[in-house]
């Protein structure tokens, strides 16, 4: 074969195979599970890069206690609460973008809506993160949390959480929702 036509045929060869390579590697804020990439779903996105969970746990301070452990924590989302149970609602997050310092800025707003639909509780622009953004690919607990109770009077049903989580370096939001059930 001659020299040129080898050339050119490498060139072919080397350009499809970072094709493939492009088109089969997952997006760097991509979830997983079990080492897999798994698609978004209402209470986790990704978009550019920067991806967002939504959870609701029983037990706040004991999911924080968890989180800690310097192995992988076992993450269970409440689904059915009791009346007097500590909830509280997290947003993990990964892929902020930082700024020229290397800060990662990024807020959520949180709204829980009763199961008539009107709020139950709203917080507002909290910080997610404003410090060293997290490496890729972690994922990062955000340090914005929302802690609640509910009470003898607050009715029984599906009760709705969402979480509007903004990268502000990166001008990315997610809107996240997830649902619990007070018995």
């Amino acid at each position: 074969m001659p020299l040129p036509l080898l050339k050119n045929n490498m060139k072919i060869l080397i350009i499809t195979f970072f094709v493939v390579l492009l088109t089969a590697s997952p997006a760097a804020s991509q979830w997983k599970g079990n080492g897999e990439a798994v698609g978004d779903t209402p209470d986790r996105k990704a978009l550019k890069g920067f991806g967002g969970n939504l959870i609701v746990v029983k037990n706040p301070r004991a999911f924080i206690q968890e989180w800690m452990k310097p192995e992988t924590p076992k993450i269970k989302s409440a689904k059915d609460v009791k009346r007097g149970e500590s909830i509280g609602a997290f947003v993990l997050f990964a892929g902020c973008k930082p700024d020229a310092r290397g800060i990662c800025k990024s807020e959520v707003d949180y709204i829980v809506y009763k199961p008539d639909g009107t709020v139950f509780a709203e917080r507002k622009s909290l910080p997610l993160w404003d410090l060293p953004a997290p490496p890729a690919p972690n994922t990062q607990l955000g340090k914005a949390i929302l802690a609640f109770q509910l009470g003898p009077n607050d009715a029984a049903g599906e009760y709705r959480v969402t979480a509007k989580v903004t990268d502000l370096n990166g001008n990315v939001t997610l809107d996240l929702e997830t649902k619990f059930r007070l018995k």
